[in-house]
């Protein structure tokens, strides 16, 4: 093989170093996701499903845990642009799968919340299209904005 292969093969795999499993060995889980067919099957979109995952990662799926990144690392992290990012967090919280708590000068607090206090998958894509149209929902807006000028 030749060395550029090599490094490239290298670049692209996960460091077991850096993956610790939580009996302590250095071998990765052979499975590291359960989605419940619920959720699968809710009717978001791609993108809103990543940052949905990615924030109920972050909180642990629990309501007392609470996701205050900034939109922009968010972005980054679940690999899409900030403004898909936006669209996907108004939508997720006018759908009531998230909370969101302002903070003054800081990011804000976002919260998993239980399924039933979703919106019914049959309103999400009238939910979509007033949160991804031309008309800026200024709550968000402005929270958004406050996150990524804090980075």
């Amino acid at each position: 093989m030749l060395s550029e292969e090599k490094n490239f093969e290298n670049s692209n795999t996960l460091s077991v170093e850096k993956l610790k499993s939580p009996t302590g060995t250095n071998k990765p889980p052979t499975s590291v996701a359960y989605i419940h067919g619920f959720l699968d099957e809710y009717g978001l979109d791609p993108y809103e499903f990543r940052l949905y995952a990615h924030m109920v990662r972050r909180t642990g799926g629990k309501p007392e845990g609470v996701f205050f990144a900034s939109l922009k690392k968010t972005a980054e992290i679940c690999d899409m642009s900030v403004r898909k990012a936006q669209q996907a967090l108004k939508v997720l919280l006018k759908a009531n799968l998230l909370k969101q708590t302002k903070r003054d000068g800081r990011t804000d607090e976002y919260r998993v919340t239980s399924t039933s206090e979703w919106i019914s998958k049959e309103e999400l894509a009238k939910i979509r299209e007033t949160a991804t149209s031309s008309k800026p929902d200024k709550t968000i807006d402005t929270a958004i904005q406050t996150d990524i000028a804090c980075e």
